[in-house]
């Protein structure tokens, strides 16, 4: 709900990954999908609809120095697509009413993959980071 005409804004979300918060990300999407299909019977216009399963999918944007901070974690060799499962919690917390607090937590998430690369004017590098999901629990 809208407070005074104020939304939520980025500098009011917060992404925790293995027990600390993200501040050098720039980015974070997360979307749950769930099949429904049209069961036909008589005539042309479905009579029913069946369920299905559901679908996450997501990532994040974060900066270089956040993803070097993670593989410091992680044994020589090995990178963040070796972590085991993680939860991700992020939550929105509204200045204008901050007992107004949404968390989502987004359930045996593993980094897919990642790319470093640069280019001239540069300024610093931004690595997107699909994520494979298991489960989103929204407004916990």
């Amino acid at each position: 709900m809208a407070i005074n005409g104020a939304q939520y804004a980025w500098e009011d979300i917060n992404v925790v990954i293995l027990g600390r918060i993200i501040e050098g990300i720039d980015e974070v999407k997360y979307k749950v999908k769930k099949d429904k299909m049209p069961i036909y019977g008589r005539g042309k216009n479905p009579v029913a609809f069946g369920r299905s399963k559901k679908e996450y999918d997501g990532s994040i944007g974060i900066l270089q120095s956040e993803l070097e901070a993670l593989q410091a974690s992680l044994p020589r060799g090995k990178d963040i697509t070796d972590l085991d499962p993680f939860d991700i919690t992020v939550s929105y917390v509204f200045d204008a009413n901050p007992t107004q607090i949404i968390v989502d937590i987004l359930r045996n998430c593993s980094f897919m993959e990642f790319e470093k690369g640069m280019k001239t004017g540069d300024t610093h590098m931004v690595i997107s980071c699909p994520l494979q999901i298991g489960k989103i629990d929204y407004n916990v």
